[in-house]
Order: structure tokens, then sequence, then C-alpha cells
């Protein structure tokens, strides 16, 4: 399954937005917002409990997990 975790991170610097995705397990991809202090992590994983520990492990600051299907278009896939 595919999950989005929301993670509203004031005052982060873009580096350590990089650091963090490093270490977190199961992490595809992230969307970095800084204009919004906004990161959005898709993660795969067997739940969304799962998602959110492994977030906090990574020190995303993980407010919300959500589940997400993936859309691509022609050109790009997952």
């Amino acid at each position: 399954m595919l999950y989005t975790a929301k993670c509203f991170w004031p005052g982060v610097a873009e580096e350590d937005v990089r650091l963090a995705a490093a270490r977190a397990s199961g992490l595809k991809g992230a969307l970095y917002l800084p204009a919004d202090e906004l990161l959005l992590c898709l993660f795969e994983a067997e739940s969304a409990a799962l998602v959110k520990r492994e977030s906090e492990r990574a020190g995303l600051p993980c407010e919300r997990v959500i589940e997400t299907v993936w859309i691509h278009s022609r050109e790009g896939e997952l």
C-alpha cells in the first residue's frame, strides 16, 4: 500500500529534509514545499501505523498519514 505522510515543519532547511528522508525506511520519495513549510513523503508500507512510526524514527514531524493512490502520466511512473 502507498501512504503519504504529511509533515508540517516550520523553519526546516532543505539539507535537514534530505537527511531525514535518507533515514526513512520505505520512503519512495518526497515533495518539499519550502514556502508552505510542508513535506509530503510517499511511503510503501503495510499500514499507516508503520508509516507513522518510521516517520518519527527518521525525525520527520508526521502529523497525518493518508492512504494514497499513485496515478502516473504516460511520461513517468513511480
